[in-house]
């Protein structure tokens, strides 16, 4: 289940600030305990990815080196998608009683919240990332393990990504899904490095075709593909090629909720 949530910036030229996926997620948290607390508890207490969240999406903006994002348009936009319909009702039910997102000093105040058509899940079919995918391994390095992000240009990245799958729709789901081979193949992708709290991840923003279990496909459109997605990271959306050119869109990085996705 997805919805989209508009805001409306507290003042003219706010400054949304570069890494804020930490403070989005304690705000999304913070809601769905003011409505369910006891579901609160139940995702607090475990380290699962009961769901995943997109960039912040500014319309109209210009980029600070220093400072962040200044909103140049009326309104920003967040999608949060969950396997568990309960999940996004009770962020929903916690925005429409607290309507506030705090990050840092930037008040972002609800203006609209709309429950998403749930779209054709394919084989073949073309995805954009709304936030990037992390994938991750270990490394030896001068004996000691290290964790390694990797990318879509390395060797482990389809494996590693198929593993975190498999594990993560095992967990949630009570079971393993019936077809468990899937592969994407990647036609655009761009690195980029996000803190969150005191840690930096690598991932990667992508354009890709996904072939194979429709299961895993479902799963990873409602909660996300690769790791951490709970922080923001692996939401997808479904490119609409009927009503466009193939590719199209994705080529140019662009796609109607994520303009100047690679920007």
């Amino acid at each position: 289940m997805r919805i989209e949530i508009k805001f409306k910036p507290e003042g003219e030229g706010a400054i949304l600030p570069f890494n804020y996926n930490y403070d989005v997620y304690s705000q999304l948290m913070s809601k769905i305990s003011l409505s369910s607390p006891e579901l609160a508890e139940v995702i607090q207490s475990n380290p699962l990815d009961y769901f995943t969240f997109s960039r912040i999406m500014v319309r109209s903006r210009k980029l600070l080196p220093d400072r962040g994002i200044q909103i140049l348009s009326d309104d920003v936009c967040l999608y949060v998608s969950s396997f568990s319909p309960d999940v996004i009702k009770a962020i929903a039910e916690g925005f429409m009683e607290n309507p506030l997102m705090l990050i840092e000093d930037l008040k972002l105040y609800v203006s609209k919240i709309k429950v998403l058509k749930e779209p054709k899940i394919r084989d073949g079919m073309l995805l954009s990332t709304l936030s990037p995918i992390i994938v991750r391994t270990i490394k030896l390095e001068n004996n000691r393990m290290k964790i390694w992000d990797l990318y879509p240009t390395d060797p482990q990245y389809q494996e590693k990504l198929r593993k975190v799958m498999l594990m993560r729709y095992s967990e949630l789901m009570g079971e393993m899904p019936s077809e468990k081979d899937f592969m994407i193949s990647v036609i655009k992708h761009k690195p980029v490095r996000i803190k969150v709290k005191d840690a930096y991840y690598r991932g990667s923003l992508i354009v890709f075709r996904y072939y194979g279990s429709l299961e895993i496909a479902e799963f990873g459109y409602a909660n996300g593909f690769g790791d951490k997605t709970r922080f923001g990271f692996g939401m997808v959306k479904v490119i609409d090629e009927e009503s466009k050119p193939e590719g199209q869109e994705a080529l140019q990085g662009t796609t109607p909720e994520t303009p100047g996705l690679f920007r």
